[in-house]
């Protein structure tokens, strides 16, 4: 057999070679180079079959561009190379999956809980170094799923419930070159492990740190090329053109809190599709269960709504454009149990976010954040007075965290926060990981007549998430 020539695949006049044979190593690569505008894939496996009773051996490469995928699944180019001996087989292999990962052409492994590419025989299996936790995920979804009865839920809370999920769904998809399916996030490549994701979080730690250095040629280069990696990390749909591959370069800090929130977007909905059904069937009450938290809906003409829209109205300082048009109780399982309630000096305060977050929050509550951008203002890791959690007195303050959804309406949590003693500051003072000893929380207090400040808000923070539970969920428009 020839030793090096590439055949195509189905090619009448290539050497014979079994249908049935065995898969000894295979690969699946990917490079974004953002200075050349290419964003490809690479699949390369070494097969194993008998043929007539001989030993025989293949190398199969499946190779194009990432985003002919998105609309057929059987696009790019499919080569084999034939071998008498495992030994020529392994070392062509190697050799290719050397050059393909070295420096001039910059390929790197992904990590897939089921590709999508490559061998018929190699699809639907795993590629890559497959995390545990993404192993636990698989063997949950084995099986059929059950199916759904009919919703127990309020039609108030199957409303806010489906709501939720489609707006997470649709923002990570169109942000993302993936889909939701019943086994979790799938890409044109396959199915993305969970180690995968943690990967691209390494990488956008380390595209927060260069950001931070002094600017420069040099910065700037390395900061495209971390880009490219990142995204042939995480596939994301950038475009062809040389505007929008410009565009896709990660250097500017509302660029790096963006793919933050889309890398914790992910983490999220896999979270929620732990039993492999969850998002793939639109089950409400299933959707409801893996949010782990108990929602109700409070009656419009109830005096306990009446009483914290009321609250929510007069709350606002600066504009007066807030109309309450439902809410909800929230009680996070484990949340209220774990709640610091020795700390005292507790408050009802606001805390708003983006609509696609909601999912994510309910689940799993408000994590502490790393990089915040507010009104235009760069603000340094987390936020003005360091890393912690932020929430305010005045809805309209905390309304400018929020977006709104397809409704046109948006959401905003009413926490309970035991802010003990507070520290007062009126600068800016950024880097805190705590409160001064002696203190239990900060605050951030506004500019008003008498009091110079430079915040225009007043911004209550914590450090401990056991100091907040979250009670009420707010559905608005403003």
């Amino acid at each position: 057999m020839a030793a090096s020539k590439a055949w195509k695949f189905g090619d009448p006049t290539a050497p014979a070679f079994p249908d049935e044979f065995d898969i000894v190593q295979k690969a699946v690569l990917q490079v974004t180079d953002i200075k050349t505008n290419h964003n490809k894939y690479y699949a390369i496996e070494l097969h194993r079959a008998t043929h007539d009773g001989v030993a025989c051996f293949r190398v199969f490469t499946h190779y194009g561009r990432t985003d002919d995928l998105d609309t057929n699944p059987n696009a790019g180019q499919r080569e084999c190379r034939y071998f008498d001996s495992l030994p020529l087989a392994q070392a062509n292999y190697e050799t290719i999956l050397r050059e393909k990962t070295g420096p001039r052409k910059g390929y790197q492994e992904v990590a897939l809980a089921s590709s999508k590419i490559g061998s018929q025989q190699a699809r639907g299996t795993a590629s890559g170094t497959v995390d545990g936790k993404t192993l636990d995920k698989l063997k949950s979804t084995a099986g059929p799923a059950p199916a759904a009865a009919t919703s127990t839920l309020s039609p108030g809370v199957q409303t806010l419930v489906r709501y939720l999920y489609d707006e997470a769904t649709s923002a990570l998809t169109s942000t993302v070159a993936a889909k939701i399916t019943a086994h979790g996030i799938e890409t044109p490549l396959g199915i993305l492990t969970v180690g995968q994701i943690e990967k691209g979080e390494k990488l956008l730690a380390e595209i927060y740190a260069l950001f931070q250095q002094k600017q420069g040629k040099q910065r700037d280069d390395r900061l495209v090329e971390l880009s490219g990696d990142f995204y042939s990390t995480i596939p994301h749909r950038l475009g062809r053109s040389r505007s929008a591959i410009d565009q896709a370069v990660i250097n500017t800090l509302p660029s790096i809190h963006q793919k933050q929130e889309t890398l914790q977007l992910m983490k999220d909905m896999l979270q929620v599709n732990g039993d492999g059904s969850v998002l793939f069937d639109a089950a409400v009450d299933k959707e409801y269960q893996a949010l782990r938290c108990k929602l109700h809906w409070l009656d419009p003409q109830g005096g306990h709504f009446q009483e914290l829209a009321d609250h929510v109205v007069r709350s606002q300082l600066r504009t007066r454009t807030i109309q309450v048009k439902n809410i909800f109780t929230v009680k996070r399982a484990g949340e209220w149990e774990a709640f610091a309630k020795d700390v005292g000096n507790e408050k009802l305060l606001f805390h708003g976010s983006r609509i696609q977050n909601w999912v994510g929050i309910l689940s799993r509550g408000i994590v502490m954040p790393k990089i915040a951008v507010s009104m235009g203002v760069q603000r340094t890791d987390a936020g003005w007075l360091g890393n912690g959690i932020y929430f305010g007195d005045a809805a309209c303050t905390s309304a400018f965290y929020t977006s709104p959804g397809k409704q046109n309406t948006r959401l905003m949590t009413i926490a309970r926060v035991a802010l003990g003693k507070q520290k007062e500051y009126t600068k800016i003072t950024y880097g805190l990981a705590g409160p001064p000893d002696g203190y239990h929380s900060c605050l951030g207090v506004r500019n008003q007549p008498g009091l110079r400040s430079e915040f225009q808000d007043d911004e209550y923070v914590i450090y401990r998430p056991q100091q907040h539970r979250l009670e009420y969920l707010v559905e608005f428009v403003a």
